[in-house]
């Protein structure tokens, strides 16, 4: 499936349920669709892979920075203490090659994990969220890891990306006015029947008697009956997120459930801080300089552990 078409896909489906803030949304809706007379710029040229735009990225970082940092999580050749960069931006899915994929944030995760010289992972997060599916998965691989993880946000870390984001020993961001929450589930989907039948294609769809709950959620939903759309698919998807935030956070644990942060509600970083859901506002290359540290600590402490045990032996 090529990149225009998996977000067609995942905005018109039915069952593509959504960790997204609304701006990240209409971000991904106005890519692909065309407004009044507007037309949808096309290139013929191949577009991009999501690592390919985030090597292109690094370069200037990693010039500047006296921080080693990588997104080579298998070489043998960068230095001890090296920071694994991991980039979150855009609009998140659970496997595109062209945006950010949780399924390969979490293989690039047990690689560096796997790396000896690599000592933190470093979360960069510009992302509004996105496709739901997965995030399960990719918590538990991030519950399991030993390397500290040092979460850092630009701008916006929303819905999805901080489901991702929380896991962070530290999460902290760059700017007063960088926005931080959004913990819900919502679904958002286009009808693109009248867009076919006025193109002349007449839709004809039948189910056999034995068959009449078949698509009957999803029918009801767009018929304007969501109810049980809502208690069967929402309701357990935002509860699963809000206690994996719990969990992650401790902050946010002593949050009463009706707190507006556990609600859905977004906040500025000043007013996120207050609440528990970040730590703090900080340089970029602040930042480096924290993640290298924790990740020193981590490797001075494992070092101390296995000469304990080794010491017993």
């Amino acid at each position: 499936m090529n990149k225009k078409a998996y977000v067609i896909q995942l905005l018109t489906s039915t069952q593509a349920r959504l960790l997204i803030t609304h701006d990240e949304y209409i971000a991904a809706l106005l890519a692909y669709f065309p407004i009044g007379n507007q037309s949808v710029t096309t290139s013929s040229d191949e577009p991009k892979t999501y690592k390919e735009c985030i090597a292109k990225e690094i370069q200037p970082i990693t010039s500047s920075s006296s921080i080693p940092i990588t997104i080579d999580f298998t070489s043998n050749e960068i230095e001890p203490g090296t920071l694994a960069y991991h980039r979150i931006k855009g609009l998140i899915t659970a496997d595109s090659w062209w945006y950010f994929s949780s399924k390969q944030l979490e293989q690039d995760l047990i690689l560096a994990e796997e790396n000896p010289n690599i000592t933190c992972h470093f979360l960069h997060i510009s992302s509004g969220g996105g496709e739901a599916w997965y995030l399960d998965r990719l918590s538990e691989t991030m519950r399991s890891l030993s390397k500290p993880i040092y979460s850092f946000v630009e701008k916006v870390c929303g819905s999805a990306a901080y489901y991702i984001g929380c896991h962070g020993s530290v999460m902290k961001t760059l700017t007063q006015n960088d926005i931080i929450g959004c913990i819900g589930s919502m679904i958002g989907f286009w009808d693109i029947d009248p867009y076919f039948e006025a193109m002349g294609f007449r839709k004809i769809e039948e189910y056999a008697r034995i068959s009449d709950l078949k698509n009957k959620k999803y029918n009801d939903l767009k018929g304007g009956k969501p109810q049980q759309y809502i208690d069967e698919e929402l309701e357990p998807l935002a509860e699963q997120f809000r206690e994996e935030v719990r969990i992650s956070r401790r902050q946010l644990a002593s949050l009463d459930l009706d707190h507006p942060a556990l609600r859905g509600e977004t906040f500025d970083a000043t007013h996120a801080i207050e609440v528990g859901l970040i730590d703090g506002i900080i340089t970029f290359n602040e930042a480096l300089a924290e993640a290298y540290e924790l990740g020193e600590k981590w490797h001075k402490a494992r070092n101390q552990q296995r000469n304990r045990v080794l010491s017993l032996i």
